[in-house]
């Protein structure tokens, strides 16, 4: 598996809703059968520093045990 990209202003405007959907789903087949995308976390702190460009916005359950990063598979950022 390749190491996921953080999200940039110009990959985020490419990104149309329905892309943004398939992107949610194939996250969360991937969460479902535990083939989680290798990201390095450290990298997308540091490239988030100066602001994020979630792709979606996710309403979910204050339970600290499901956190939509991890049931849909995306990293800081992303969502």
């Amino acid at each position: 598996m390749h190491a996921m990209r953080t999200l940039t202003k110009e990959l985020q405007d490419a990104i149309t809703p329905s892309l943004a959907l398939k992107l949610l789903r194939e996250g969360n087949s991937r969460f479902i059968n535990n083939l989680k995308m290798n990201r390095n976390l450290l990298q997308q702190v540091n490239e988030t520093m100066e602001g994020q460009h979630p792709f979606a916005v996710i309403l979910s359950c204050i339970d600290s045990r499901t956190s939509t990063e991890l049931v849909f598979d995306q990293g800081l950022g992303d969502i």
